[in-house]
C-alpha cells in the first residue's frame, strides 16, 4: 500500500533541485538514491521507510508507503510542494484528483489518518495470516508480526494507545539508523528449487566459521533460510526457515530487533556457533522447498496426521496458556509430546484434542515444524518422551465457541479412541482423510465465529 501523486510536467527538475528546496529552511535530508528514474531520501534520523520521487513519460510520482513514521508523510508533502513550485505544474492525487494546495490537502489530520490506516492495515494481515510482514525502510529491511506488536502492547484486534504506537515507530525508526554502521548476515546464496525456477529459490542469511574464527556480523537479517556453516571442518551445513532462527540463539549474545531480526550484543565463539548449529539440527526439514497443506486445505498424501491429546487438568500447559495463543497468535512456542515420534516428520499434520473435563474435542489444527527430539518428561515422571513443535493454522477456546465434539469423533471413526490414551498417535490414512473432510465442513461452517479472540483461522501464506 501507498499513496502516490502525479505531477504532470515536461520541465523535469535537476534531483538536486529538489533535494536543495524541500532541505532549504534547515532541514537536513538523507538521500539513499539521488538520480533518476528513482530518488529515495528522508529526513536525517527520522525517516523510517522515506519517500521516492521517480521519474516517468509525463513528469514526476511522488510516492509513500504505508506504515511510515509522520517525519515520512510531513516530507512526502514538502516534496509534492517543493516541485510545483519548481515546475509551475499540477499536481494529482493517484493520477486522477486534482491537488491545489499540497500543505492543506495533506494536514496533520491527514497525516494521522495515514498512519493509523497503515498500521491497522498490518495488523489485520498478521492476525488474518499469523505471518510477519517484510518490509524495506530507508537503509534495511524491518519485519513487522505478533511478538513485536504484543511487545509494544499493541493488540492485533483492537484499540490502540497512542503513546504505544509512538514507541513502536520510534524503536523501527531508530533500527534503521543504526543499522548504516552495521553488518548484517545477508548472502548472496540462492538455495536453488529442484524445477530450477529461479523464482522458487530460497535466500539464505548465513553465519559463517572459516579461518578459525566466526565471520563477523552486527544483526541476523530476515531471508527465506538462516544457514550455519563452517568452512573448516567436515561438518555438515545447516539450513532451517528463518521463523524458527528464535529457537537457537544464545539469550545473553543476542537480542531482538524486530518479529525477525536480531542484533548480536555478545561475541560469538567457534564453540557457540557448533552447539547453534546442534541445536537447530531437529529444525531442518527433510525438503526445504516442500510446503505442507495445513488441516482444512486439502489432502496430501505426503503427510502423516497425529493426534494430540491434551487434558488440562493434568498438562503443563494450562487453558490460559492456551488461550493466550489464540488472542495473539503466539503459538509458536508450542510443542507437544509425540507417542508415534519415530513415524513423525517435519512437515507432518497434528490435531489437538482436548479430553477429560469439560468441552472435549478438537482445540487447535496445524503442522509439525521439527523433527522429532528428546526432552525433559514433562510429567515429571522421568520417561524418554520426545517432543515436536507445532505451527497452527486454527486455535479456539474450548469454552467460548462450537468445536468438533469427541462424540462427534468417535461417531465418524470409531477404531480411534478419541477419549485419551497416549498423546501424538498415528491416524490411518482412511481416518486422516475423514478427519480432514470433517474439518474442511467445520471451519467452513464456522468461520463467521474466528473473532480473533475466543477463535483464529490463520490462514498461513506459503
Amino acid at each position: 500500500m501507498s499513496v502516490s501523486v502525479k505531477i504532470r510536467t515536461n520541465d523535469v527538475p535537476e534531483p538536486d533541485a529538489i533535494l536543495r528546496r524541500v532541505a532549504d529552511k534547515g532541514t537536513e535530508i538523507v538521500a539513499t538514491s539521488n538520480e533518476y528514474p528513482s530518488l529515495k531520501f528522508g529526513f536525517l534520523n527520522k525517516a523510517l521507510r522515506g519517500i521516492e520521487v521517480n521519474e516517468e513519460e509525463d513528469g514526476l510520482e511522488v510516492r509513500v508507503c504505508s506504515f511510515s513514521t509522520k517525519a515520512d508523510y510531513q516530507l512526502f508533502v514538502k516534496a509534492i510542494d517543493a516541485i510545483m513550485q519548481l515546475t509551475g505544474a499540477k499536481a494529482y492525487l493517484e493520477d486522477e484528483v486534482e491537488v491545489i494546495a499540497p500543505l492543506s490537502a495533506f494536514n496533520d489530520e491527514w497525516i494521522e489518518r495515514e498512519q493509523e490506516a497503515g498500521l491497522d492495515a498490518a495488523r489485520a494481515l498478521v492476525k488474518h495470516t499469523g505471518q510477519h510482514i517484510v518490509m524495506y525502510g530507508l537503509f534495511c529491511k524491518f519485519c513487522l508480526g505478533a511478538h513485536l506488536f504484543e511487545s509494544f502492547d499493541i493488540p492485533l484486534s483492537d484499540d490502540v494507545d497512542k503513546e504505544d504506537v509512538d514507541s513502536l515507530f520510534e524503536n523501527l525508526c531508530s533500527m534503521q539508523w543504526d543499522s548504516v554502521n552495521w553488518k548484517d548476515t545477508s548472502t548472496r546464496m540462492v538455495m536453488p528449487s529442484s524445477d530450477g525456477d529461479v523464482e522458487n529459490g530460497l535466500t539464505i542469511s548465513a553465519i559463517c566459521i572459516r579461518n578459525g574464527q566466526v565471520d563477523e556480523f552486527n544483526y541476523i537479517s530476515e531471508a527465506d533460510l538462516l544457514g550455519i556453516i563452517d568452512m573448516d571442518d567436515a561438518i555438515p551445513p545447516v539450513f532451517i526457515p528463518f521463523r524458527e532462527i528464535w529457537k537457537i540463539l544464545p539469550n545473553d549474545a543476542f537480542e531482538r530487533l524486530d518479529e525477525m531480526q536480531f542484533r548480536r550484543t555478545e561475541a560469538l565463539t567457534v564453540d557457540m556457533v557448533h552447539d547453534m548449529m546442534d541445536a537447530a539440527r531437529h529444525l531442518q526439514p527433510d525438503d526445504l522447498h516442500y510446503k505442507p497443506t495445513y488441516p482444512g486445505e486439502g489432502f496430501d498424501e505426503k503427510q502423516c496426521t497425529f493426534i494430540l491429546m491434551w487434558n488440562p487438568d493434568i498438562s503443563s500447559v494450562s487453558l490460559e496458556d492456551h488461550c493466550f495463543g489464540v488472542e495473539y497468535n503466539l503459538t509458536e512456542y508450542f510443542n507437544w509430546s509425540v507417542w508415534d515420534y519415530d513415524k513423525a516428520r517435519c512437515g507432518d499434520r497434528f490435531f489437538l484434542v482436548r479430553v477429560g473435563k469439560g468441552n472435549t474435542g478438537i482445540v487447535m489444527s496445524g503442522v509439525f515444524d521439527s523433527q522429532p527430539y528428546e526432552g525433559e518428561d514433562w510429567s515429571g515422571k522421568g520417561r524418554s518422551v520426545y517432543y515436536m513443535d507445532m505451527l497452527p493454522n486454527v486455535i479456539l477456546d474450548p469454552e467460548e465457541v462450537p468445536m468438533l465434539t469427541t462424540e462427534a469423533l468417535q461417531e465418524a471413526m470409531p477404531s480411534f479412541d478419541w477419549t485419551g490414551g497416549h498423546s501424538g498417535r498415528l491416524l490411518g490414512n482412511e481416518d486422516a482423510i475423514k478427519l480432514e473432510t470433517l474439518w474442511q465442513r467445520f471451519l467452513a461452517e464456522h468461520s463467521k465465529d474466528a473473532d480473533g479472540i475466543t477463535m483464529s483461522m490463520i490462514h498461513t501464506i506459503r
